[in-house]
C-alpha cells in the first residue's frame, strides 16, 4: 500500500508552472485509478471521506489547481482558466505513469472534467460528474451573454484591485457566508459537517484575490456543453435536488445528451452531498464502477 506523502509531489504544466499532487492507496492492481477534480476556490483537503473510500482499495491521484490549496499563485493570471487546468490535469495524470483514469469532478470541477475530456480523451476511462453543470452558470438566471460578460469583468477588476479585495476575503469566514451557503442550497444546515465548510471558507480567505477573480471570470464564461454528446465513456451524474448552485435540471441535461449516461438525484441534499451523505453517494459510484468493469 503506497499512502501519500506529508508533502505533495510536484508535475509541471506546460508553461512550467509547478503542479501539487499527492497519490493514495496501491502501487498497481487491476483496478482502474481514479483523477479527482475539485470544487471552484476548493482544494484536496475538501475530499477526505472520498480519498479514505477509495484509497483502500485502488490508487486515487488529488491535485490542487494552479494558486490554490497553499500554492503560489501562477506568474501569468491569464493561465488561470477552465482550459488550462483541464490540461494541467492531464499535466498531473501523465507524471504519475498512471492514466487513463476515472476523471471524478465536483461542482466547478465538472467543467474541467468536461474540458479534459474534450482536449485529452485517452486519458479518461470514465466520468463521475457530482452537483455539477456543463458550463455558463449564470445562465440559470439569465442567458444573456453581455450579462455573463460583465459578471466576468467585474469580478476580473476586482481581483486586481488587491487592496480592496483583502479587505473584503476575510467575510467567507463570517457566519453570514454560512447563512448565504445553507439558503442557497450550497450545503445542507443539518447534515453537511461544520469541519468541511469551514474549511472551504477558510481557504477561500486566504487565496490570492487575482487568483479568485481569474477562476471565477472563467468559471462564468466557460461551456462545454459542445462537448456533452461527443463523450464516449461511461458516464455517472450525481445531483441533490435542494441544489440551486447546479440545479437537477442541468443535471438532467448532461444525462440526456451524453450517450452513455446515468443520473442519480439525491432528495432533500444539496451541493455538497459527497460529504453530506458519503457511504451513500460511495455506494452509488462503487455500483457504477463495478457494473462498468472499472
Amino acid at each position: 500500500m503506497r499512502i501519500a506523502a506529508d508533502r505533495p509531489e510536484v508535475a509541471l504544466a506546460v508553461d512550467g508552472e509547478p503542479l501539487a499532487y499527492r497519490v493514495f492507496g496501491p502501487e498497481g492492481g487491476a483496478l482502474a485509478p481514479i483523477l479527482t477534480v475539485h470544487g471552484l476556490l476548493s482544494s484536496t483537503s475538501h475530499w477526505p471521506y472520498f480519498i479514505d473510500h477509495y484509497s483502500a482499495r485502488r490508487t486515487v491521484i488529488s491535485w490542487e489547481y494552479r494558486g490554490h490549496g497553499g500554492t503560489l499563485a501562477p506568474k501569468e493570471m491569464r493561465s488561470v482558466t477552465v482550459e488550462q487546468f483541464a490540461d494541467d490535469a492531464h499535466a498531473v495524470l501523465t507524471a504519475t505513469g498512471r492514466g487513463p483514469a476515472v476523471v471524478v469532478g465536483l461542482s466547478f470541477g465538472v467543467q474541467v472534467a468536461l474540458e479534459h475530456y474534450r482536449r485529452h480523451p485517452a486519458d479518461v476511462r470514465a466520468l463521475v460528474l457530482i452537483c455539477g453543470t456543463y458550463g455558463h452558470p449564470l445562465d440559470r438566471l439569465t442567458s444573456n451573454g453581455r450579462v455573463r460578460a460583465a459578471a466576468a469583468g467585474l469580478v476580473r477588476a476586482l481581483g486586481r484591485r488587491e487592496g480592496i479585495a483583502r479587505r473584503l476575503l476575510p467575510i467567507a469566514r463570517t457566519r453570514l457566508v454560512r447563512e448565504l451557503a445553507f439558503l442557497t442550497g450550497g450545503a445542507h444546515r443539518e447534515h453537511c459537517p461544520p469541519a468541511v465548510l469551514d474549511g472551504l471558507l477558510e481557504h477561500v480567505a486566504n487565496l490570492d484575490p487575482r487568483v479568485i477573480g481569474a477562476i471565477t471570470a472563467s468559471y462564468f464564461e466557460h461551456s462545454a456543453e459542445a462537448v456533452l454528446p461527443t463523450v464516449r465513456v461511461p458516464t455517472l451524474i450525481i445531483a441533490g435536488d435542494k441544489d440551486e448552485l447546479t440545479p437537477v435540471a442541468r443535471a438532467e441535461h448532461m444525462a440526456r445528451t451524453i450517450p452513455d449516461a446515468e443520473l442519480r438525484v439525491f432528495p432533500g441534499h444539496s451541493h455538497l452531498v459527497q460529504v453530506e451523505r458519503p457511504r451513500e453517494v460511495h455506494e452509488v459510484i462503487d455500483d457504477f464502477l463495478q457494473r462498468r468493469g472499472l
